[in-house]
Order: structure tokens, then C-alpha cells, then sequence
């Protein structure tokens, strides 16, 4: 009886949480997360570290490129660590056209979130925020879901100024392989969702997820 009333709690707390975060607005989403103040970490990179949300998993990271999976869909993440550690800053247009646009600022920390539907039916999701950006196509009644995984991860990025400028000093070739600018948007599905996909497969065709301790 008392694991029955327990898993019945635990139904509650579930369907509550989802009806929560379908009853927010988009901009409601994006404030939650980008004032959160929670420290976690679960993956480490050259240069930077993130917390994965639950659900989503790495399929591939190749540089500053990562394929993630949550779900039915894939997410496209890359990190510009030049553009952070020179400071570079953008101003985002909005775009009335678009499904949504608007853009993000929190502190030091700036982006812009654009939503566009395709000719499929399907949206596509652009939010760039911490230097970072991440793109995703879903259904209509995904977006919030969707957004919230995504904003939550670009939030938590954190990046080792000491690691970059040595990865910098270096080689900053390495940060132009794939060229790639996170502050201009694709309105309809970018050439990056494929061209990242094709070049990190062409490398290897494992899946990969190799943390590295900053």
C-alpha cells in the first residue's frame, strides 16, 4: 500500500511539472533557467564544462561541435570559445515574421531566441545564448519542451579562461574548422545542421562522449 501511495505522489509531481511548463510562456522558459544559480556539471570539455538535462544524451562531440539526442529529436550544439574569450557582442534584430523572436539578456550574459516554421510543418528552433547556440527541429507542441532542454544546457555552460587562451596561443586553427556564426540566424534549416553532422561521421562512426577534465 505505501509503494502504491508513493508512485501516485510521484504521478502528481510529474504530470504537475509538465502542465507547469506548458502553461509557461516561451520568455517564462528562458527567465527560469537563465536565472538559476545552480552549479552542476556532467560533461567536461577542452575549454568549457555543461550540465546535460535529463533526458538528452550525446550521441557525437567533435571540437567545439557536439550531436546530442533527446528523444525523437536531435540537437545541435557549438560552442564559439573565440567569440567568448575576445568578448564579442552582437545586436539581434527581431524578426516579426518569425514564429518567435526575441532576444535574450541576463547579466553579463546575452543571445537571442528565433523560431521559424518550415514548409514540413515542423519548427525550427535557433537559441544562442552564453556563446553558444544549439538548433533543433520539432513539432508545434514540442517547442517548450524543446526550448527548456536547450536553454537549460547554454545556461550552465561555464568556460576556463586559462584552458581557452592556451588552446588559443596554440593553434587557433582549431577553432576554425568548421566556421560557423552563432550570432547570424538560418530562418529555415540551416547548412550547419548537415554540414556538422557529415563532418564529425566522416571522422568516426562511433559514438562519442569522451569527458575532459578541465
Amino acid at each position: 500500500m505505501k509503494k502504491i501511495v508513493i508512485l501516485f505522489l510521484f504521478l502528481i509531481l510529474f504530470l504537475c511539472g509538465c502542465t507547469t511548463l506548458q502553461e509557461q510562456s516561451l520568455e517564462e522558459i528562458i527567465q527560469d533557467a537563465t536565472e538559476s544559480n545552480l552549479k552542476i556539471f556532467n560533461k567536461y570539455r577542452k575549454g568549457y564544462k555543461y550540465n546535460l538535462p535529463e533526458g538528452l544524451s550525446v550521441l557525437s562531440n567533435y571540437d567545439y561541435n557536439e550531436i546530442l539526442s533527446g528523444g525523437e529529436y536531435t540537437y545541435y550544439l557549438y560552442i564559439d570559445g573565440v567569440s567568448y574569450y575576445n568578448k564579442v557582442i552582437e545586436t539581434y534584430h527581431i524578426q516579426e515574421e518569425s514564429f518567435a523572436s526575441m532576444p535574450i539578456n541576463f547579466e553579463e550574459k546575452y543571445g537571442y531566441l528565433e523560431i521559424n516554421e518550415l514548409k514540413s510543418g515542423k519548427y525550427f528552433i535557433e537559441i544562442m545564448y552564453n556563446y553558444a547556440k544549439i538548433e533543433v527541429i520539432v513539432e508545434k507542441s514540442d517547442i517548450k519542451r524543446s526550448l527548456s532542454n536547450a536553454i537549460m544546457l547554454l545556461s550552465s555552460i561555464e568556460f576556463n579562461d586559462n584552458i581557452l587562451k592556451t588552446l588559443l596561443d596554440e593553434d587557433t586553427a582549431q577553432f576554425k574548422e568548421f566556421e560557423f556564426n552563432i550570432f547570424e540566424t538560418a530562418t529555415s534549416e540551416s547548412g550547419y545542421l548537415q554540414a556538422i553532422e557529415a563532418d564529425i561521421y566522416k571522422e568516426d562512426d562511433g559514438v562519442h562522449d569522451s569527458d575532459l577534465i578541465n
